[in-house]
């Protein structure tokens, strides 16, 4: 049921289609209790009335969401991943050796990476890409998994005719993509930069605190994408003096993709396509799917790993959570010791700490320490079909 809501309303018009839908069953009850009492009849029509103003606020929602996306056309090109197609932009020239392919945090769009992508593509061939419903990429099926993306982003590449070998490199729960990517497909894999990543033990571990931060990442995205589906989306204001440094970074970092950003994020379809990945976190999933999600050790063999985390510990990721103290206390002991796990998925795995003070948010406070350590993986990468 959830993941035909998310299916619907992730297309531009979807919010209409569900109003019109409620206006004529709402107009087929109030046909069938017309000879009721006038109070009877009133609340029967109920329906139908609301079914009135959604159709209307969804058809808002559908013309603003395609005003947005076609004030940006893509700049890269779009390639069919079987029956829906992912937005790809491709730069630079890898001169024989790797390309490196960026995967931003949270379920965001290539471009929350672009600034890297900006500084590398004069170097080597770089990649952005935008997950399914995020971008310019279509909506695709509905549950989002990892699994599901780490197949999607191999059809990407080569359906985009990139023949690798490439670099990955996440960033928080991109690192978790870029992990499972190398698991399924080593041989086109040369590196994994992982940038903070989602650690492995936080599904098998950390089930409680986890899901809560899980859980207000998906009650956001199905809020946001309401709010876009029904005419009510508007960007977010640009950070302040008072906000985080990271947020101030960023926004001067991304001043070139700012718009295209917006455009992305106006979409219902990126809002539910974020909903519905971080389900994947939540109790009763951890269960059925987290082998499939979890890179154990030692399963990248030789490849070469680099494992950027800051050498403080995680109090910007737990203390907003708000959890009973016990548990916040456990929670602020695990996940710094989490992140180091990372290292035992391959033995050629190494560790880089970005300067002290350092958030995990990083690759907007020091985006020349990711740009160094994706450096050192072009450096070091294992050559294609290479024996792991």
């Amino acid at each position: 049921m959830l993941n035909g809501l998310y299916t619907l309303l992730s297309q531009p018009f979807g919010g209409a289609l569900l109003g019109g839908v409620l206006l004529v069953l709402g107009g087929l009850v109030a046909l069938a209790t017309r000879r009721l009492g006038r109070a009877l009849r009133l609340v029967a029509l109920a329906p139908a009335l609301i079914g009135v103003v959604l159709t209307a606020m969804g058809i808002k929602g559908g013309l603003d969401q395609q005003r947005a996306m076609a004030a940006v056309p893509p700049p890269g090109k779009l390639v069919d991943v079987g029956g829906y197609r992912l937005h790809l932009l491709a730069e630079g020239n890898a001169r024989g050796g790797a390309t490196v392919v960026w995967i931003p945090g949270a379920h965001e769009q290539g471009n929350a990476l672009y600034h890297l992508h900006r500084a590398m593509r004069g170097e080597t061939r770089s990649i952005l890409f935008d997950r399914a419903g995020t971008g310019w990429s279509d909506p695709g099926p509905f549950p989002r998994r990892t699994r599901v993306e780490a197949v999607e982003l191999e059809a990407l590449l080569r359906g985009a005719g990139e023949p690798g070998p490439f670099v990955l490199v996440g960033h928080s729960y991109g690192g978790l993509l870029a992990a499972n990517y190398a698991r399924r497909y080593p041989a086109r894999t040369a590196a994994v930069v992982l940038l903070d990543a989602t650690p492995p033990d936080a599904f098998v571990y950390a089930p409680v605190f986890g899901a809560a931060a899980a859980q207000g990442l998906v009650m956001q995205g199905r809020l946001m994408g309401v709010r876009s589906a029904f005419g009510l989306w508007a960007p977010r204001p640009r950070p302040g003096p008072d906000a985080p440094p990271f947020l101030r970074a960023r926004d001067t970092l991304l001043a070139d993709v700012r718009e295209a950003m917006n455009g992305g994020m106006a979409r219902a379809a990126n809002a539910f396509a974020s909903a519905s990945i971080f389900e994947e976190f939540t109790a009763p999933v951890v269960g059925r799917e987290a082998p499939d999600l979890v890179v154990y050790d030692g399963e990248l063999d030789s490849l070469p790993v680099f494992v950027v985390i800051p050498s403080g510990g995680a109090d910007e990721e737990i203390r907003p959570l708000r959890l009973p103290p016990d548990l916040e206390r456990r929670a602020l002991g695990f996940f710094p010791r989490s992140r180091v796990r990372y290292l035992a998925v391959s033995n050629r795995a190494e560790l880089i700490h970005p300067p002290k003070g350092a958030s995990h948010n990083f690759p907007y406070e020091y985006p020349d320490t990711v740009i160094g350590a994706v450096r050192r993986a072009l450096g070091h990468a294992a050559p294609p079909d290479s024996a792991r």
